[in-house]
C-alpha cells in the first residue's frame, strides 16, 4: 500500500496526464510539467509508473477501461490504477516477461529475427514475439507464445504436419508462406503461398481452410469472415509498415509496437487517413513528415511520450 507521501506524487502525476489527455498542453503547461518532472526523483518515477501503465492498458481487454483513461475528469479513475500496479500490473507485466524468457526463441520490442529450423522452414519474429519450437518423430511445431510470425515451409517431401499453435487453436500448413499474429482476442492468420488449415481450440470438429491471398482472424470458438491479404502486410520483414488509405490513428499505434513509450493521439487526428511506406525504426522522421503532409502537431514530452493533436 502507498504511503501518504506516494500517494500524494502518484496524485499529482494521475493531474498531470489527465491534463494532458483533455488538451495538448501549451509551452507554459510543458514547462510547469518539467520543472515538476525534475524537481524529486520520485516524481520521475511517479511518471515512469503512468507511462507503464498506459503501455500495459494496451494489453487488456475491454473498451470501458481504455475510455476511462482516455476522458477528462479522470483523475481518480487514473489514481487507482496507478495505486493497483505494483501489486497487479507490473507483477503481472514481469510473469509474463519471465514466461517469455524462457521461450527457445524471441524479440524485444523493435526487434526482428529470423531463424532457420531443422526441417529448412524458415521463421521471421516479429518485434516482441517469443516462440517455442517442438520437433519429433510425427510432428513438426511452433508454439506462438506472444507476437507475430511469418512462416515459409521447409521441403515438400517431410510427411510430419507443421503447425503453429497459439492460445486460440492451431494452423496446419500445406505447403505455404503465411503470417501468424496471436493477440489477446483472437489470432489473425494470413496466407501468400498455397493454404492453411486452422482448427479453433474449443471447436476442431469445425475446420476453415484459408488459401494463398486470403486472411483471416479466430478465437477459441469460431472463425471470422475471410479478407484480401497482400505482400505489403509483411513489409515488417524489411522494416517497413505499408498502408494505403488507412486511418491515421491505426497507423501509430501500428508503429507504436516498434517502441517503448507512449504514442496519444487526439480523436480527430486519429481519423485522418494516410497512405505511404513508413520505416519502423524512425519514428521521428515519420512523424516530421505526416506533421508536413497532414493538419497535425506533434509535440514530444520526453523521448518516451508524445502526443500528435488535430491542427487544421
Amino acid at each position: 500500500m502507498a504511503s501518504p507521501v506516494e500517494r500524494r506524487v502518484l496524485e499529482a502525476a494521475a493531474t498531470w496526464y489527465v491534463q494532458f489527455q483533455s488538451e495538448p498542453p501549451d509551452n507554459a503547461q510543458r514547462q510547469a510539467w518539467l520543472r515538476w518532472l525534475a524537481s524529486d526523483p520520485a516524481h520521475q518515477v511517479a511518471w515512469q509508473q503512468m507511462e507503464l501503465l498506459q503501455r500495459s492498458l494496451c494489453t487488456l481487454p475491454g473498451q470501458a477501461t481504455r475510455q476511462a483513461l482516455s476522458a477528462s475528469g479522470q483523475r481518480r479513475q487514473v489514481l487507482k490504477l496507478l495505486l493497483l500496479l505494483p501489486a497487479a500490473g507490473l507483477v503481472g507485466w514481469q510473469a509474463q516477461d519471465a514466461v517469455d524468457n524462457w521461450a527457445d526463441y524471441r524479440t524485444g520490442t523493435g526487434q526482428q529475427r529470423r531463424i532457420e529450423l531443422a526441417d529448412g522452414s524458415r521463421v521471421d519474429l516479429n518485434t516482441d514475439t517469443a516462440l517455442d519450437i517442438r520437433f519429433d518423430a510425427r510432428q513438426r511445431l511452433i508454439h506462438l507464445r506472444n507476437g507475430e510470425i511469418l512462416v515459409r515451409t521447409g521441403k515438400r517431401g517431410d510427411q510430419r504436419p507443421l503447425r503453429v499453435v497459439t492460445q486460440h487453436g492451431s494452423i496446419q500448413a500445406v505447403g505455404t508462406l503465411f503470417g501468424v499474429r496471436q493477440r489477446s482476442e483472437r489470432t489473425e492468420v494470413g496466407v501468400l503461398e498455397s493454404s492453411v488449415r486452422i482448427h479453433p481450440e474449443a471447436a476442431v470438429d469445425k475446420v476453415a481452410v484459408l488459401k494463398a491471398g486470403e486472411c483471416t482472424a479466430f478465437d477459441t470458438r469460431t472463425v471470422g469472415a475471410v479478407g484480401k491479404y497482400q505482400p505489403a502486410q509483411v513489409a515488417w520483414v524489411e522494416g517497413r509498415l505499408i498502408v494505403l488509405d488507412a486511418r491515421l490513428g491505426d497507423v501509430l499505434a501500428e508503429l507504436g509496437r516498434y517502441r517503448h513509450g507512449v504514442i496519444r493521439c487526439d480523436e480527430r487526428a486519429a481519423s485522418l487517413r494516410v497512405s505511404g511506406t513508413f520505416r519502423l525504426d524512425a519514428l521521428e522522421a515519420v512523424l516530421a513528415n505526416l506533421q508536413a503532409s497532414q493538419p497535425i502537431t506533434v509535440r514530444w514530452f520526453t523521448p518516451y511520450w508524445v502526443s500528435v493533436s488535430y491542427s487544421a
